[in-house]
């Protein structure tokens, strides 16, 4: 099951949300109001989480979440509840392939059509922080329309199609 994790505005009300994604649907599960305009923080993403991850532990979720989401605590504290999730991150964040030297993502050689996955990849060059996979996906041009840019997407699924295809229920 795939939970989306989002945050929108509805009339005045900013609302961080997790939602179930049925059959192209998202169906609401747990949400809250944010006291602030913009974007939400960690403490206030695990308050939204940690019900849906306990009603859910007799099935395997995948969390995703768009690059408002894209912090690597985020990533490192779901990990820890034993939950899958796909994350997608922002162009110049900071990653490492084994033991060279830290570049962003946007310095990934890729383009439009091409997908590539990375394994145990480091994210950040904060100390602490376990080995994530990246799986970096860029649409071919359809009716007309590129991308402009490749998705970079964080997550500790095993391999390049299960992440992109969670990422795109979302």
């Amino acid at each position: 099951m795939i939970i989306a994790l989002d945050r929108t505005y509805w009339q005045e009300n900013n609302i961080l949300i997790a939602s179930a994604i049925y059959q192209k649907r998202a169906f609401p599960i747990f949400g809250i109001l944010l006291s602030k305009k913009g974007t939400s923080n960690l403490r206030k993403q695990q308050i939204v989480l940690r019900p849906v991850i306990k009603l859910s532990k007799a099935h395997q979720i995948v969390i995703a979440g768009d690059r408002e989401f894209h912090s690597v605590d985020l990533a490192q504290w779901i990990g820890r509840q034993g939950v899958k999730f796909v994350l997608r991150e922002k162009k110049d964040t900071n990653f490492r392939l084994r033991r060279r030297k830290f570049n962003s993502l946007s310095s990934v050689q890729t383009a439009p059509g091409q997908q590539e996955f990375f394994s145990k990849i480091n994210i950040t060059k904060k100390k602490g922080f376990c080995p994530f996979n990246l799986a970096v996906c860029w649409r071919r041009k359809y009716k007309n329309k590129q991308e402009k840019d490749p998705y970079y997407l964080l997550t500790n699924l095993r391999d390049l199609e299960t992440a992109v295809k969670a990422y795109k229920q979302r």
